[in-house]
């Protein structure tokens, strides 16, 4: 494997602080914390799917007449969005749920 170049490294650790704050600064970054990276877009991206199909908030008009919008709209939402794009609430639940394993990379564990 080709090593892992300091300008990517510094690109992961700007990332990583999003989520995690300024201790990623000082993480190590190997092939572990790319691997866990790839895990958590996995994870949000599962969030993300959901996120898609839930109804937005409701207008007080005619319920049925609001919930059969709601579906189109929902299916709609679904398959404009491109993959790539994620929730940012489900990045940073997905993050949240991740530290330990990001940490531990960090330290080849």
């Amino acid at each position: 494997m080709d090593p892992i170049s300091q300008e990517e490294a510094t690109e992961v650790r700007l990332i990583l602080e999003k989520f995690y704050g300024p201790v990623a600064k000082h993480w190590d970054i190997n092939y572990a914390i790319y691997g866990h990276l790839g895990k958590l877009i996995v994870k949000s991206g599962k969030c993300t799917t959901a996120m898609h199909l839930v109804p937005r908030p409701w207008d007080f008009s005619n319920p049925v007449k609001w919930a059969s919008k709601q579906v189109r709209l929902a299916v709609i939402r679904y398959f404009k969005t491109p993959e790539s794009q994620h929730y940012l609430i489900c990045m940073k639940s997905a993050a949240l749920g991740m530290r330990a394993d990001f940490e531990s990379a960090s330290l080849g564990l």
